[in-house]
């Protein structure tokens, strides 16, 4: 005959449940918390990007052409790198990044760059870097395109290039409405760029 339970026991019972579960409920939220640790750890994590020749794809702009290599998706925003194309002509007016760092390694062609106050001519196998706030502009002064290889850091600055390839589909330099759009543009992406005025070739 099974014996009734007591007040005592029943108590005794009644802890040993709140016990179990709370027990239960601690496991389970360390579960948790080390899931949604593990699942930010993972998201912070670098991807490997591996693109053999061809596979992305240049897209023109006004004055050249870029292939993007590295973005904000691959390097969770920490920096993004670029393949630009510059042809003879083009010449960026005397700007800055007050946020992001900027550095441009020549493939081919030679560049001609104004940091700060002094102007460079750079051959293929050169390098710059021009930190957040310097004042610089670039140009090709030659008959040849320029190839460069451009990094952002962090990333960011990419968007106002990819804005100037969307423009380009639909008008060309030199219109009115081409320059009501680049103005436009420089409006939308003041956060990127900042623009100082013009410079002169040496």
């Amino acid at each position: 005959m099974k014996k009734p339970l007591t007040s005592h026991s029943s108590t005794s019972f009644f802890f040993l449940l709140v016990l179990v579960f709370t027990g239960w409920t601690q496991a389970t939220s360390a579960q948790i918390a080390n899931e949604d640790l593990s699942k930010k750890q993972s998201a912070g994590k670098q991807t490997i990007v591996v693109y053999k020749a061809g596979q992305r794809e240049e897209q023109p702009y006004d004055y050249g052409r870029g292939r993007f290599l590295l973005g904000e998706a691959d390097t969770q925003g920490a920096w993004s790198l670029i393949e630009i194309t510059e042809e003879p002509g083009y010449k960026t007016p005397l700007h800055r990044h007050n946020s992001w760092d900027e550095s441009f390694y020549v493939l081919a062609g030679t560049l001609t760059a104004k940091l700060a106050d002094s102007i460079y001519t750079l051959p293929a196998g050169s390098f710059m870097f021009i930190p957040r706030g310097t004042a610089h502009g670039q140009a090709n002064f030659g008959n040849v395109p320029v190839k460069l290889l451009m990094t952002i850091t962090p990333s960011g600055f990419e968007r106002h290039i990819k804005d100037r390839m969307e423009l380009f589909k639909t008008v060309k330099p030199g219109s009115t409405q081409f320059s009501k759009g680049m103005d436009s543009l420089r409006k939308k992406n003041a956060q990127y760029i900042e623009f100082l005025g013009t410079w002169d070739k040496p």
